[in-house]
């Protein structure tokens, strides 16, 4: 991939806190073995002229043309506002708006500038982070300092990945771009516009020999939808039982082959009105409590939502990932929420990460469903930017876990073992 970026860093090293971009930037450039930029105006470059990295005391206007060549801007900068959450790492697009951070040019007005002379600028997002400290002192305060190491590793993600599509994930695209009509009130007529739109696709679940069920899902991931539907669904226990995955060139259908003989169930676990039987179950929760810092889910849903690429690229996306309560190394993203938990399930069974999860976190509902799926891998706390089902709140309170909704930047609800919060 020959994208180039343009990673900017800025902010006053010397006023502790203020100089957080530049922190970031001197732990992400070990890793290219690159010298971190020493004074403002300096940058360095990979070898191959994909990667820039410039540190600055603040944005300047004559920056517009300079960033004009890039195929991405990445900057980073701290904010102090207690309206923000304390990281932050997201899309911006040209603005007139005056900056609510620390410095007086904010990107998006540079985006603007930029756009005002060429008539394009390049796509871009900011990484903030919060400043609780600006004394005159190199080093950073604590709070920052934790921030910082949050932060670089978000942005060696980011640098690891291709702009348009990943290879994997991105196999068969999951949206399409499609011509539409766009209205605006201010303008009383339709003008042409492009609008990416998510695409349903078809998948027949084939178990040993049998038709099990079509899920409609986005064309992704799909091999882990079919492993995570029957680990959630208590037909497997792990990929001990399963001998073979086909997946159909199409691929319209993927046939499973176990190494067991099974009986296809008489209903599942896959919608929001159905009734499934799930007393049968309740003896799968543990009895032991689980505890997690209170203070630290608000950053963790933060970096759980920044990932969420296909619902920045199309809407309509819901999304879901794993977390042991310092990361979350898994996240996928489909159109159908049961199927997000499917996936989650299989990624986390098909993939090379090692770890117990203990918080589920999703984009949309908390249903009954959802917290039966969630057993099987243990999961003690599911969190969701929306609500929970007063049937999904009974359940969890039996099943020993903890269920927070309305999760937002500085505040969210816990409707069962508020205990597990310290």
């Amino acid at each position: 991939m020959n994208n180039k970026r343009f990673v900017i860093a800025y902010g006053n090293r010397d006023r502790e806190d203020d100089g957080a971009g530049w922190h970031i930037l001197d732990r992400v450039l070990k890793d290219y073995g690159l010298q971190t930029p020493e004074f403002p105006g300096e940058w360095v470059e990979t070898l191959d002229g994909t990667l820039r990295f410039l540190y600055l005391f603040q944005l300047l206007p004559e920056m517009a043309e300079d960033i004009l060549p890039y195929d991405e801007i990445i900057f980073i900068d701290a904010h102090n506002s207690e309206q923000l959450p304390d990281l932050l790492f997201e899309s911006i697009a040209p603005s007139s708006e005056h900056s609510a951070f620390t410095h007086h040019l904010s990107a998006g007005e540079l985006l603007a500038i930029c756009k005002t002379m060429t008539g394009s600028c390049p796509p871009a997002r900011l990484m903030t982070i919060r400043g609780f400290s600006f004394r005159f002192k190199q080093e950073l305060s604590e709070k920052t300092e934790s921030l910082v190491m949050q932060a670089a590793d978000l942005l060696r993600e980011a640098l690891k990945k291709g702009l348009d599509e990943d290879d994997e994930f991105f196999a068969t695209k999951p949206y399409k771009e499609l011509a539409v009509k766009f209205y605006k009130i201010s303008n009383g007529w339709l003008e042409d516009s492009q609008k990416a739109v998510i695409k349903e696709h078809s998948l027949a679940l084939i178990v040993n020999n049998e038709l099990w069920m079509t899920f409609i899902c986005s064309p992704t991931q799909l091999r882990e939808q079919a492993i995570g539907f029957l680990y959630n669904e208590g037909i497997i226990s792990g990929l001990e039982d399963v001998e073979s995955v086909k997946l159909a060139d199409d691929p319209s259908s993927i046939e499973i082959r176990l190494k067991k003989a099974v009986e296809k169930p008489h209903s599942f676990h896959r919608t929001s009105t159905s009734l499934q039987p799930i007393q049968s179950n309740l003896s799968e929760g543990s009895s032991e409590p689980a505890f997690f810092q209170k203070q630290d889910l608000t950053n963790l849903y933060q970096r759980f939502t920044q990932k969420q690429l296909l619902h920045d690229l199309a809407g309509g996306f819901h999304s879901a990932g794993l977390s042991d309560g310092l990361s979350s190394p898994i996240i996928v993203e489909d159109l159908g929420r049961h199927n997000c938990v499917d996936k989650l399930a299989g990624a986390w069974l098909l993939g090379s990460h090692k770890f117990s999860p203990t918080i589920m976190l999703l984009s949309g509902r908390i249903s009954s469903e959802m917290v039966m799926k969630s057993l099987a891998m243990g999961i003690r706390l599911i969190i969701s930017r929306t609500t929970p089902t007063t049937r999904a709140i009974e359940l969890a309170d039996k099943l020993g876990i903890c269920l927070i909704g309305y999760m937002r930047a500085n505040q969210y609800e816990v409707y069962s073992h508020p205990e597990y919060l310290i």
